[in-house]
């Protein structure tokens, strides 16, 4: 959906099943004064055009999807592709915890799948009918214990002494530890953020718009990403295979952490890592919530203040004798 201007009038233009309508936005003349107006407008059309067909989940799901799409990702459309079989026929009051006993038994997967994927149709239906949802009752497994996996500064050595063989991993390693980000994030990266004169990477946007972290540029990192640079392909994006970019580095970091002996460890360990190291080196927990793009510092302390070196030893001094 796009504002355009219309005999002096701004108006939405809409396309709904292949076909190409104008829409007023309420009578506002087509002025640079009107255009925030005119978005705020185009805004609730596009809200109203979305509401969902019928009362069906299949209904309400689409809708939400369609609605939502600046933040909708691959993995949600594959959740819902997960979850139509079972569901998409069914009203929101025929959702019950009897239902989700039942998915999760015939998903047979962990815990903590079937917490994400029952969330995502909950959200769907909430979206549609409210925090009442439509008469929805949702029962979710118990949350699996937190996993608190992070490598040693040997273990990580190790683990990049065995992504030798494939450049591309190697470059992911180094952002992955020196920049403390995402996956997603690091496989994003184009080379227009990385600020070689200022010394800083721009880690972009979250999919909702939210803008990333901005982290300065280690002496290491430096050093990679300036031979990275000189033998870079056409992709644009710094981690690169063959030209293209990476839509996935699970199996390269498998076969190398396998090749480690470090089998336990995912990618995601890396963000863990490079804040329990920040962590131990005393850095504050409020410098180490910037760098990973905490909103509330009190989300870091609650996690990693423990690897601080001065934690509770005032604590502990009042306990001598």
């Amino acid at each position: 959906m796009r504002i355009v201007d219309f005999r002096g009038k701004w108006c939405a233009v809409v396309h709904v099943g292949g076909k190409r309508f104008r829409r007023s936005l309420g009578n506002l003349d087509a002025t640079p004064d009107n255009y925030p107006a005119a978005q705020r407008a185009c805004a609730d059309l596009e809200r109203a055009i979305a509401q969902p067909k019928s009362d069906t989940i299949a209904d309400i799901v689409d809708a939400y999807l369609a609605d939502t799409k600046a933040i909708t990702s691959e993995y949600m459309r594959w959740m819902w592709g997960v979850l139509k079989p079972h569901c998409a026929g069914l009203r929101p009051d025929q959702i019950d915890r009897g239902w989700c006993r039942e998915y999760a038994s015939k998903r047979g997967k962990a815990p903590a799948t079937i917490r994400k994927e029952i969330s995502f149709l909950a959200a769907a239906i909430r979206w549609a009918k409210g925090d009442a949802g439509g008469g929805a009752v949702f029962e979710l497994p118990s949350p699996p214990p937190p996993r608190d996996r992070w490598l040693t500064r040997p273990e990580f050595m190790r683990l990049l002494d065995a992504a030798q063989p494939h450049p591309h991993l190697v470059t992911f390693l180094h952002l992955a530890l020196a920049t403390g980000a995402r996956k997603e994030a690091i496989l994003e990266l184009t080379w227009p953020q990385v600020d070689f004169s200022a010394g800083r990477i721009f880690l972009g946007n979250k999919p909702g718009g939210k803008a990333r972290a901005v982290v300065p540029m280690t002496k290491s990192l430096r050093t990679v990403l300036q031979a990275q640079n000189q033998r870079r392909e056409d992709s644009g994006y710094v981690v690169e295979y063959g030209g293209a970019k990476v839509g996935n580095i699970k199996k390269a970091f498998a076969t190398a952490a396998r090749n480690a002996g470090l089998d336990d460890v995912t990618p995601h360990d890396l963000r863990h890592t490079a804040a329990v190291w920040m962590a131990a080196d005393g850095v504050s927990m409020e410098k180490i919530a910037q760098y990973l793009g905490h909103s509330d510092h009190k989300i870091t302390e609650r996690v990693y203040a423990r690897f601080s070196p001065d934690h509770l030893k005032d604590a502990a001094a009042a306990l001598e004798i």
